[in-house]
């Protein structure tokens, strides 16, 4: 495996170069328990004269910036890989030494010793679904050659797996977020090491230009549909997310979508359904999802009553329970059954879901998702440095969200199976 020019790609920002790829003091190769290596002195040696100077060799470096020369940086890392490569097959089974042979490949790696790689990659797969070191060196490897996306995840599942991680794991995350374009993340990551107040030293320039990239929202600005809405393709689906309105949902590609500005923190988006045979002709439904920054004082039987003064709402009834797919703890639901509008088509069938959400500690944390770095390159074919986008965060304090059907009776029985569906794909960014 080749090293991607993507690693080394930086943020250009307020005229201030910022490398991702920033080196700390913090040793990896504390996680290694010297006393369960081999006590061979050859080996105690490794370890002992790697400690000093693993941290110019925790990423890699386009521009070496380190005191110690990188050709003797390189040349120790060299030697200890080979001495630890001549124990490996003299004692197999004593997983410490492969995981600290492996941890010591990826630091050669990251220096340029490509074939090390080799040696990272065959130790660490078998041991990392049994040892979390592991995981997370394999991890932050995988973050620093061509597969940041991969890498970023195998770090959160290590996230998710542990309940206490050291500080070093976390600048090993920032680095990892960094690549894989997860400012969120990086910012909470960084929180936790302020937390853990163990001395750990960051990057604080580095810091700084990921959390200004962080824009609150407000419910007295324009935000144009371009800024506050994204929508990909999900397999089977096209998901839509706003980081702004705090939601996220996922519909059939061949449904059709409308998502309007935000304004006043008012959140709109339409979709209309496939058509369906009805007694006079095809005919689609529309579902409508639509998010209120909530008003002073206002509560969310405020809100329901407020929109619920639609005359279409008249003929009302509640609807409990398990009959809604509520994608919060509570919702307030209503089905509507009318001959006042679709006439031909039997009349109208209306439903109706209400719900609210709570400002969560890192708004927008829940949408990110690892991404790839892209490969930009200059004229001559080097590296060049790209301008991250501005993340505009979910509006302020409470949400009021309304999610409606609006179909005729013919087609309800299939439109509300793509409303249950919608409901079901709704991830909303709350406490």
């Amino acid at each position: 495996m080749k090293r991607s020019s993507k690693v080394v790609v930086c943020v250009l920002q307020v005229a201030a170069l910022v490398h991702f790829c920033a080196t700390s003091a913090l040793a990896q190769l504390h996680q290694i328990d010297s006393s369960k290596l081999p006590q061979d002195s050859s080996i105690q040696h490794v370890y002992t004269d790697l400690l000093p100077i693993e941290q110019y060799a925790r990423t890699f470096q386009a521009t070496w910036r380190a005191s110690v020369p990188k050709s003797d940086v390189r040349a120790r890392l060299l030697l200890a890989l080979n001495t630890l490569r001549v124990a490996q097959p003299k004692d197999p089974s004593n997983k410490e030494l492969a995981l600290f042979t492996a941890l010591v490949a990826h630091l050669a790696y990251n220096l340029g010793i490509d074939d090390a790689n080799d040696d990272a990659l065959r130790l660490l797969k078998p041991l990392a679904d049994d040892d979390i070191r592991a995981s997370w060196f394999l991890g932050i490897h995988q973050c620093q050659s061509l597969y940041p996306v991969t890498g970023m995840k195998r770090l959160l599942s290590v996230e998710a797996a542990s309940a206490t991680l050291p500080s070093a794991f976390w600048i090993d995350y920032i680095n990892c977020a960094g690549e894989a374009d997860m400012p969120i993340h990086s910012v909470r990551a960084y929180d936790y090491i302020k937390v853990a107040n163990d001395g750990t030293v960051v990057d604080t320039q580095q810091e700084q230009v990921i959390r200004e990239r962080l824009k609150p929202s407000t419910d007295t600005f324009h935000y144009t549909s371009r800024e506050t809405w994204h929508t990909e393709p999900t397999g089977t689906t096209m998901r839509s997310t706003s980081s702004v309105c705090g939601l996220s949902f996922a519909i059939p590609p061949s449904f059709r979508l409308k998502v309007g500005d935000v304004v006043n923190g008012l959140c709109v988006a339409t979709v209309d359904t496939d058509a369906y045979p009805s007694r006079y002709g095809p005919s689609s439904a529309s579902i409508l999802v639509m998010t209120q920054a909530a008003k002073p004082g206002q509560t969310l039987e405020d809100f329901v009553k407020l929109v619920m003064k639609d005359p279409r709402y008249d003929a009302k009834t509640k609807i409990f329970g398990d009959e809604i797919a509520c994608p919060v703890a509570r919702c307030i639901g209503f089905e509507v059954t009318t001959n006042k509008i679709y006439k031909e088509e039997g009349g109208a069938h209306l439903v109706a879901v209400f719900f609210q959400s709570e400002q969560p500690a890192y708004p927008g944390l829940r949408f990110e998702t690892p991404q790839p770095v892209p490969n930009i390159t200059n004229a001559s074919g080097d590296p060049a440095f790209f301008r991250s986008e501005e993340v505009h965060q979910r509006l302020n304090g409470t949400l009021y969200t309304f999610v409606s059907l609006d179909a005729n009776h013919d087609i309800y029985p299939r439109s509300r199976t793509d409303l249950d569906n919608l409901l079901k794909s709704l991830i909303i960014d709350t406490k």
